[in-house]
């Protein structure tokens, strides 16, 4: 658990209260990569303190900047429920992906570092040729797609140097992994998306800015339709 001096985060020195907060909200979100609470699902803000090992305080103030985020939903005297992603939902997250990352990808590909790349290209593979044989490995392999996943898509991100995109982008990534824990285990072991990953990170080796682009943009449709099928299922 947080501290009770001030700490740095990025450099700046920031009250302890604060960094506390922050560090309970990372943590939440560590625990839905995890899966550890459900979408549906009644939690008590005890329970959270527990699995994010934070203080009270410090939970109910990062609820209310999830609660603000369209993450969770707050029930007065009882508890805390994960919002369930509908199809309307998943629709505008992806159309809004497309806005913010069809850019992003296409300033990587030019400026891109090429070491960068093809850390990403062999973690890739290493994922695809990974053993899933039983549910521990099953429940492995699905958190380490999601942190590449997730690693990949900010490594685009960051290329285009603004950090209210990326926080942007960060709240409907969230909101995406609701979905995921929506859906039925043989959507989270299937690994069609990243075959279409090598292929964009193909792309980006070449610096073809326009190709890696329109790749990018057939992968967030078919990962569109992907879940839609899967929450419609």
């Amino acid at each position: 658990m947080e501290n009770s001096r001030t700490a740095l985060i990025d450099g700046t020195s920031l009250p302890s209260g604060q960094v506390q907060r922050s560090g309970a909200y990372d943590r939440f979100l560590k625990c839905l990569m995890q899966g550890t609470f459900k979408p549906g699902r009644l939690v008590s803000q005890r329970e959270i303190c527990d699995a994010t090992d934070s203080t009270i305080t410090a939970v109910r103030e990062a609820l209310k900047r999830l609660e603000g985020e369209g993450i969770v939903e707050l029930i007065a005297k009882k508890g805390v429920i994960l919002h369930e992603i509908g199809a309307d939902e998943v629709r505008e997250i992806f159309q809004l992906r497309k806005l913010i990352e069809l850019p992003a990808v296409r300033a990587y590909a030019l400026t891109h570092e090429a070491e960068e790349v093809e850390t990403l290209r062999a973690r890739t593979i290493a994922i695809m040729e990974a053993a899933a044989d039983t549910p521990e490995q099953r429940q492995a392999l699905v958190r380490r797609r999601t942190k590449l996943d997730w690693d990949m898509h900010q490594s685009f991100l960051r290329a285009l140097g603004s950090s209210l995109i990326e926080n942007i982008f960060r709240t409907l990534e969230t909101k995406q992994m609701l979905v995921r824990l929506q859906l039925p285990p043989r959507y989270l072991s299937d690994g069609e998306a990243f075959a279409e990953h090598l292929e964009i990170l193909d792309a980006i080796g070449k610096k073809d800015p326009e190709k890696a682009s329109k790749l990018l943009e057939d992968h967030l449709n078919n990962a569109q339709q992907r879940f839609l099928d899967a929450i419609e299922y």
